[in-house]
């Protein structure tokens, strides 16, 4: 028991120190035969790569981090806006809603994921169908959000401690998933620092669960456990998680001790209107119709008063889709330069990047778009919608859109091998023509170096 103990606070303690990071967007998915290319790729760099002595110091491998970061967020965003082919058109729909504190929408096409169309009258859990035609546009009036479970603890003194000093555990079920806790009690640890530790245990481990220390400005504090999912969905229990005490004696009773398996509040689904027609969901982001991803944010202030989801004129989507791509292509110098000072390669990068936008920029001028000394760039926004409406701009926005192709290709090739612009001491060169590919030396100087996540 002794030694199980000891093994979980040694895991306990990492668990609680580093965190992975996690993505929140589609385009960081990807098939087996793309991540399959993506290592062959680092495997063929490698190839013929010398043999070099690294500069491995913190600094460093942050920078070398970052680019990997940088240049996955600049794809990402030109994914956003010209997809996955550089001959689609800037013109791609955008949604709107005009009032975005009840509800945001992102326009997805005929993507059939949780759409409510799917839902009947006749549904087990009282959704209702909406009618199966193409409207340009929808009112959507919130009653309620779907909201999360939340247990609160006890508030207790934060300095002081009543509970004895020692071994514990308690039994926690997520989505019917059962697990055990285990933490230790030490003579010097106060109330506060109890639910600290065991804030950060819980946030850390990946169940689904976040967790906070609130106090009450009046020496006190309470542990609070919400979970991360909200709503409940169809054949499920309101009650998304259960904390209790384990049924042994050995290390029982913190949980009554701090009050967590109280359930202050127990998770409920979204209830609203769609042009007049009752709904609901189990999460807050939802597939309306096949042609809207709408995110609820807030409650209607009254009866009567929604927000209106429909999609924008071609002209301002173009402007904001071009937008949003010269934003990801300032965002990626601006975040190089951060590093100009301490690694003298990052200029090397920012120049290549410069240069690329410089090849295309007397036609990219035409279009209200210019390039400043620094190598970022500026948006006429007034000017690009006249240029939009101009037929004789056409050479002008396919040039827009070989500059995106050609940023693509170069943010590819960065994050391939970021190694490239890192400075580095070359010890041996490989022999030509004999070289042959090694698997075990792919995330030495391709693909990127590890920290504390993948």
């Amino acid at each position: 028991m002794a030694y199980s103990l000891a093994l979980n606070a040694i895991y306990n303690q990492y668990l609680t120190t580093y965190a992975p990071k996690k993505s929140d967007t589609r385009y960081d998915t990807h098939k087996k035969s793309e991540l399959k290319g993506i290592t062959n790729s680092m495997a063929k760099v490698n190839k013929d790569a010398p043999l070099y002595k690294i500069d491995t110091s913190p600094e460093a491998n942050r920078y070398i981090i970052g680019i990997k970061e940088e240049t996955r967020q600049l794809q990402n965003t030109i994914a956003s806006v010209i997809g996955d082919s550089e001959s689609t058109q800037f013109d791609s729909k955008i949604a709107y809603s005009s009032d975005e504190n009840i509800a945001t929408a992102k326009y997805v096409g005929q993507n059939e994921t949780l759409s409510l169309s799917d839902m009947s009258e006749d549904n087990a859990d009282g959704t209702v169908v909406m009618a199966e035609q193409e409207i340009p546009s929808y009112n959507i009036e919130v009653q309620s959000l779907a909201s999360a479970q939340v247990n609160m603890g006890k508030f207790l003194p934060k300095e002081t401690r009543d509970i004895p000093a020692g071994d514990y555990t308690f039994d926690m079920s997520v989505n019917g998933q059962g697990y055990e806790f285990q933490y230790t009690i030490r003579e010097e640890d106060t109330n506060f620092d109890i639910q600290n530790r065991l804030s950060r245990l819980i946030n850390n481990s990946n169940i689904h669960l976040n967790s906070t220390v609130e106090e009450d400005g009046q020496g006190n504090s309470s542990l609070r456990i919400e979970s991360a999912q909200v709503g409940v969905h169809y054949g499920e229990n309101s009650r998304v998680f259960n904390i209790a005490d384990a049924e042994s004696q050995v290390g029982s009773g913190s949980v009554e001790y701090l009050g967590i398996g109280y359930i202050a509040r127990e998770a409920s689904n979204a209830h609203f209107t769609v042009n007049g027609m009752e709904a609901s969901a189990s999460s807050n982001t939802f597939v309306l119709e096949k042609n809207y991803e709408i995110t609820l944010n807030g409650v209607s202030p009254e009866e009567g008063i929604g927000a209106t989801i429909g999609v924008k004129p071609n002209t301002e989507a173009a402007v904001e889709n071009i937008s949003n791509l010269i934003g990801g292509y300032n965002q990626f110098i601006r975040a190089m330069s951060e590093y100009s000072e301490t690694q003298a390669q990052s200029n090397t990068l920012i120049g290549e990047m410069k240069s690329i936008a410089g090849y295309f920029s007397n036609n990219m001028e035409k279009l209200g778009i210019t390039i400043n000394t620094e190598g970022t760039m500026d948006i006429d926004e007034k000017k690009l919608s006249n240029a939009i409406l101009d037929e004789d701009s056409e050479q002008s926005i396919q040039s827009l859109k070989q500059f995106s192709g050609a940023m693509v290709r170069k943010s590819r090739q960065v994050s391939l091998n970021p190694i490239s612009y890192v400075n580095k001491t070359v010890v041996e060169y490989k022999n030509p023509g004999k070289s042959f590919s090694s698997p075990y030396v792919a995330s030495a100087y391709a693909g990127m170096m590890f920290n504390s996540y993948c």
